[in-house]
């Protein structure tokens, strides 16, 4: 960009007033805001001296001339609102060459210094938000617990080899995050890693998921084709929830996968190799449904290679409360505040059956977080038929130690708190099987999954 370039936008685009003089006075540039402000136009100040501008009542006092005679900036005030500040500039002998004045409007840089704080406090809000997305995408798996360090120790195991792995458990117990540990300390960790619910839809629709199709094979189908789940992860990891829930058609296309390592689209003819590992999840049981002949018995064997059971979160109490004030801090991240758990509700979250796991722990810190009045947060149960917890386990005196009821702000949240405390009952009657307490809901499979995850 060439001088005359940075000049014109200076005159055009600077938006306070300028001018500059030599060392003489006389008017060399000004920008069109000093045209505006003195009332008179460029052409006509150009070449003049600030001496003349002054006689002419353009205005009162000239920083410049004082600028000139001591030089030194001068500064001076033309109405209660705007300042005037003249820089003399010097050459490389330091005599001076020109002066530079421009005229700053403290109502103007208020109102910036106004949009400043507000672009920082949104961008500190954003920073929040990015960490805590950050915070709640890491795969923290926390494990004080002897039972917990248990399976990371299997974890560390099974993860540098291609071996498939079943990882059981109830719901919530957190067998994805187990899954994502395994790929993540694989040799595949620079690799796709892709996840699939396998209750959470229909069986047309997950086979074509899992393994694409081609241009025209059924109606709906688009022009091209389109890749499966199993392609796009070539070289990484494909995760299978629920694969109690995959019906026997698909059990047997996924053995041949596990076999050959081949797959073929839906439509197709032709045979496309795979390099995946399959890690599979479920909270059934699956060597009753391979007696049952719900499961295949081939497919059992191929799938665990290794087994990892989860436990249920009240067998692992040392874990709990870490658990808790890791989600707690990461709400406190998010939103600025340093919010703590109550003494009280310490001891209820260790005394609680917790039938909806990991999963129903976080969402019970979260509302807590959410309907606080105050930084200490409270956790009050509804009575122990409607919640799940163990009559054995109620240590003696809870029923005293109890908050009063919380209160809801309108009857669609009372509906949906109910609801999902009805949800968690059953699925705990159920062993936490999603397709049996769907069937006993009266649902489909696909309904309960959104449930359950839902905020």
């Amino acid at each position: 960009m060439d001088d005359h370039r940075i000049l014109e936008i200076l005159r055009d685009y600077y938006e306070e007033s300028i001018f500059i003089t030599d060392d003489k006075g006389i008017v060399v540039f000004a920008n069109k805001v000093a045209e505006r402000r003195l009332d008179a136009k460029i052409e006509d100040m150009l070449g003049k001296n600030v001496r003349e501008l002054v006689r002419n009542g353009m205005y009162e006092y000239s920083t410049t001339e004082a600028a000139i005679q001591t030089g030194k900036t001068a500064v001076g005030r033309i109405d209660d609102n705007v300042f005037s500040n003249s820089v003399p500039v010097f050459d490389s002998d330091g005599k001076l060459e020109y002066v530079v004045t421009n005229n700053m409007n403290l109502k103007h840089n208020q109102e910036w210094a106004s949009i400043i704080e507000s672009n920082k406090a949104e961008n500190s809000r954003l920073r929040r938000e990015l960490d805590y997305m950050r915070l709640k995408d890491q795969r923290v798996v926390i494990a004080n617990s002897p039972i917990m360090k248990n399976v990371l120790k299997m974890v560390e195991a099974v993860a540098p080899t291609d071996s498939s792995v079943v990882i059981l458990g109830q719901s919530g117990t957190g067998k994805d995050v187990i899954s994502q540990l395994i790929h993540e300390k694989s040799h595949r960790s620079n690799k796709s890693y892709l996840s699939v619910n396998c209750a959470a839809m229909p069986e047309a629709l997950l086979e074509s998921e899992l393994f694409g199709y081609e241009s025209g094979a059924f109606t709906g189908a688009k022009s091209g084709g389109k890749i499966g789940l199993f392609e796009a992860t070539d070289g990484g990891t494909i995760f299978l929830d629920e694969i109690g829930e995959m019906s026997l058609p698909l059990q047997a296309k996924l053995l041949r996968v596990l076999e050959s390592h081949d797959i073929r689209r839906i439509g197709g003819i032709e045979n496309i190799h795979v390099d995946v590992r399959v890690i599979c999840a479920t909270n059934r049981d699956l060597e009753k449904m391979v007696a049952e002949g719900t499961f295949r018995e081939d497919l059992y064997y191929r799938l665990s290679v290794f087994t990892i059971q989860l436990p249920p979160l009240a067998e692992r109490k040392e874990d709990i409360l870490p658990i808790a004030q890791m989600f707690l801090d990461q709400m406190n991240h998010k939103y600025g505040t340093d919010k703590v758990l109550a003494d009280v509700t310490k001891e209820t979250m260790l005394n609680y059956y917790w039938p909806g796991n990991i999963r129903e722990l976080r969402n019970v810190v979260e509302r807590i977080y959410v309907i606080s009045q105050d930084n200490k947060l409270f956790f009050t149960p509804v009575p122990t038929a409607e919640y799940g917890e163990k009559p054995t386990d109620k240590p003696k005196g809870a029923a005293e130690k109890r908050e009063p009821e919380r209160e809801f702000g309108s009857l669609k949240e009372y509906v949906e708190f109910a609801e999902r405390r009805y949800i968690d009952r059953v699925m705990a009657d159920c062993g936490g099987s999603v397709g049996r307490t769907a069937e006993r809901l009266g649902i489909h499979r696909s309904v309960l999954y959104r449930k359950l995850h839902k905020k």
